[in-house]
């Protein structure tokens, strides 16, 4: 701007002299101009290679996955989805274990909350002994969808069928927290907060007053019906959300009767609460920007994954509850998937489908980028058939830390489930505990 100025002015001040010679000042347009126009286009070559440079992204091509740093850890549990909190904690949800083996618990907690305080190398954990305890045939709660938002902490907790792991899932309890998980509400689909202790007779009510959702807007697998976001998982802004880039909160679920299809709400981060508040995406439009509605019946899918393997088995519906976080040193949003296989059979059929066995094999794994929470979604990595260190690994429900990410984005840590069976046969004896490893994004 300052070098068009000069040039603008050496020129006009050139041809309107001033009372000194105009012989003179000719002299000095002629010895200046070449020298403003040279710097000029400096200035925008230097413009041009900085918009060149910015524009270029790294693109990720593929896995690395360091199995010298495989780490086992704790008693038992599945599931671990992680938040990062606002005191640089993470915060991770727990399923059908005891993961510190505590005795003044059930020996299995069908959902339950830890907190993590360190590196990935090393790490504490805690115990958050005030979040309500979902434990029993009563306590038939399995918890997944975690986030930390402006201070305030959400759990989303599913409920079985029955009393007993089983599903398709019915519902969803929303459960809150504003003191760093200290203590814990109830919030129903308007808003309005019932304080929960752990013992709480309110906890295991299921009724229209108590959950967020319940058997709503289903769809038949064949005759079978299934519900939307009966269980879901947040996307990972950074810390309490703080690497947000709009004023939404963004939520994946799989469509319940139809796992392989990927559906996805907003809702802006301070109406988590309230029901009426959360939009569904419908499509993407030509220039692939997201289209939403507030009528979840107009929910179409973000994203389509396998619905069988290249060996022709089905996945069941405890499939495809994607990981998803931001990853500052990409600068891309990074997903981490993978599908279970149904029943004994891996059919298509609603009985294999919504079997509540799913390991007959391994399960599949993949990761997709994204420059934004809502897609869409680039694959760089997928494998039907997932191992580990052992090929009667039966994997699942992969996870990713948003926190333990290196400062150029390409090393993350990987977190899974593993129903693997001892030499007995009895299966999720062998690795049903915390599964930890790092892993590599191949860039280009």
């Amino acid at each position: 701007m300052g070098l068009e100025f000069l040039a603008h002015n050496t020129y006009k001040n050139a041809f309107n002299p001033t009372p000194l010679s105009n012989h003179l000042m000719k002299i000095r347009y002629y010895l200046l101009l070449p020298i403003v126009l040279l710097a000029f286009a400096c200035q925008s070559n230097t413009k041009k290679k900085t918009i060149t440079e910015e524009s270029k992204k790294a693109v990720p091509e593929g896995v690395t996955f360091n199995k010298e740093t495989l780490k086992r850890l704790g008693a038992s549990g599945d599931n671990w989805c992680l938040t990062w909190t606002a005191d640089g904690s993470q915060m991770v949800s727990m399923c059908d274990g005891n993961w510190l083996d505590q005795k003044n618990y059930a020996s299995q907690i069908h959902n339950h909350l830890y907190r993590i305080k360190g590196g990935p190398e090393n790490f504490e954990r805690e115990d958050l002994p005030n979040y309500p305890e979902f434990s029993g045939k009563e306590g038939s709660w399995f918890g997944y969808g975690i986030v930390a938002v402006n201070g305030t902490i959400y759990s989303a907790v599913s409920k079985t069928p029955g009393s007993a792991w089983s599903g398709p899932f019915t519902g969803v309890k929303l459960l809150k927290s504003t003191d760093n998980g200290e203590s814990w509400s109830r919030v129903d689909r308007e808003g309005n907060e019932l304080l929960l202790t752990a013992m709480d007779s309110m906890r295991n009510v299921v009724n229209e007053q108590e959950m967020f959702s319940l058997k709503e807007h289903g769809l038949p697998h064949q005759t079978q019906e299934a519900y939307p976001f009966s269980f879901f998982d947040f996307v990972q802004n950074g810390k309490d959300n703080s690497a947000a880039k709009d004023e939404y909160v963004y939520i994946y679920s799989p469509e319940g009767a139809a796992a392989h299809q990927l559906t996805l709400a907003r809702v802006p981060h301070d109406k988590i609460d309230f029901r009426s508040e959360w939009q569904y995406f419908t499509k993407y439009d030509q220039n692939n920007e997201p289209q939403w509605s507030n009528k979840i019946t107009d929910r179409g899918y973000v994203h389509t994954f396998p619905e069988k393997s290249s060996k022709d088995h089905y996945f069941g519906w405890y499939s495809w509850l994607p990981s998803v976080v931001w990853n500052e040193g990409l600068g891309l949003y990074i997903m981490v998937n993978g599908g279970t296989y149904g029943g004994h059979g891996m059919s298509n059929s609603d009985e294999d489908y919504y079997h509540s066995w799913m390991h007959t094999e391994t399960g599949s794994l993949g990761f997709w980028y994204s420059e934004n929470a809502y897609g869409p979604w680039t694959q760089f990595y997928y494998t039907d058939y997932w191992t580990v260190d052992d090929t009667k690994n039966r994997t699942y429900q992969p996870k990713l830390s948003p926190k333990w990410i290196s400062e150029d984005g390409e090393k993350m840590n990987l977190i899974w489930s593993d129903a693997m069976k001892n030499d007995q046969g009895n299966s999720h004896s062998i690795n049903y505990i915390w599964n930890q490893m790092e892993i590599e994004i191949k860039v280009k």
